[in-house]
């Protein structure tokens, strides 16, 4: 066989498996065109009758959407009327907040002007209060000074018919003294002299005084002079002006001194 031979062969060959998988290829795909057909006619008629009832239904859809539409249209009117009166409500509500909220200004106003005069009326309170305060603190300082002022008046009242009834005692005795001295012949430049004795100087005091041993036993009564000496030599002379127990305070009479008086110096009522 010569290669053209092989290759028809082959041809053939190949053209045979073509041919045959057509041929398997048809059969499998072989369809009952009558079913179908009766399958198709079939659907179509329930789709008729479905389409019937989607037309019935539409229209039914139709007739419910333009009551719905009727319906939402007075609504929609009702709801622009509403609207409306809301609208003129609000305009009014508006002016209402504006004439409060001026209202509100000046009440904010005022509430700030009352804060500042309470405040101005507060401190004014707490200083009359402390003028209050110490006003009953002066009163009271004064009730207790004219108190004691009034106890003192009693006192003093007391003190002064004590010293009335002391005066009239004075007098009385002044009366009788005078009377027992013009008797005596004594007169109040008359000097008294003390009784004869004798004693000695305690202390010498800064301020023109001494203590002497001569007290109100010895017979010392103030307004007595004595003579001070120092070994025979005259010193001074002194008055008694406080008389004790046992000693007497007696003071230097300048116009008669002689000499430094110091403790020891003798005193006597009489030099000779």
């Amino acid at each position: 066989m010569t290669l053209l031979g092989k290759f028809f062969t082959g041809l053939i060959f190949l053209l045979s498996v073509i041919f045959f998988s057509l041929a398997v290829a048809v059969n499998a795909s072989h369809i009952n065109w009558k079913d179908r057909a009766d399958n198709f006619k079939k659907s179509a008629t329930d789709a008729e009758a479905r389409n019937q009832q989607l037309t019935s239904l539409l229209e039914e859809m139709k007739t419910e959407l333009a009551i719905e539409q009727y319906a939402r249209k007075s609504a929609l009117a009702s709801l622009q009327t509403q609207l409306a009166q809301a609208q003129g409500d609000l305009q009014m509500q508006e002016a209402t907040l504006a004439a409060l909220q001026s209202a509100h200004t000046a009440l904010v106003q005022t509430e700030q002007n009352t804060q500042v005069e309470l405040r101005a009326r507060t401190t004014d309170n707490e200083l009359l209060r402390e003028q209050f305060k110490q006003a009953k603190e002066d009163r009271n300082q004064i009730f207790q000074r004219l108190v004691a002022a009034k106890d003192e008046y009693n006192r003093l009242q007391g003190d002064h018919k004590t010293l009335l009834d002391r005066e009239r005692q004075l007098a009385m005795d002044y009366t009788a003294a005078k009377e027992k001295l013009d008797v005596l012949d004594i007169s109040p430049d008359t000097e008294l002299q003390a009784p004869n004795v004798n004693g000695e100087v305690l202390a010498v005091a800064s301020n023109g005084t001494v203590v002497i041993s001569l007290g109100r036993d010895d017979g010392m009564r103030s307004g007595f002079t004595l003579e001070v000496h120092r070994e025979g030599q005259y010193l001074g002379r002194l008055k008694v002006r406080r008389v004790e127990a046992n000693q007497s305070v007696a003071e230097v009479l300048t116009s008669h001194q002689k000499g430094y008086i110091r403790a020891g110096d003798r005193i006597d009522t009489r030099l000779f």
